[in-house]
């Protein structure tokens, strides 16, 4: 195989140009608005710990009942989904403020 100088992108570089070529230019974020997601992430983490160990002790209250466990593994789960599509709903916002 020929050598043509340039190196080899990674997987990441090449999905970040496409984004660029489809969207355009990501805005730059100012360190408010980083310091707004990365609370964001903290409290996002902070109620998924939560759920999780609440999930934990209603599961070892059901035992070993599938007719009880189920349902509660279910709303974990769209517990856990819930959290997080508002987590993002709240990054977008924020990141959208650096569009402007």
């Amino acid at each position: 195989m020929k050598s043509t100088g340039t190196s080899l992108k990674s997987a990441l570089d090449l999905a970040m140009e496409r984004l660029q070529e489809r969207d355009g230019a990501r805005a730059k974020l100012t360190d408010a608005q980083k310091a707004a997601l990365a609370e964001v992430d903290r409290k996002t983490k902070a109620k998924l710990a939560e759920r999780e160990i609440l999930g934990s002790d209603w599961l070892a209250k059901a035992g070993d009942d599938p007719e009880k466990v189920e349902p509660i593994k279910a709303e974990q789960r769209a517990e856990i989904e819930k959290i997080k599509a508002r987590a993002e709903q709240e990054k977008e916002h924020i990141r959208k403020g650096a569009a402007s």
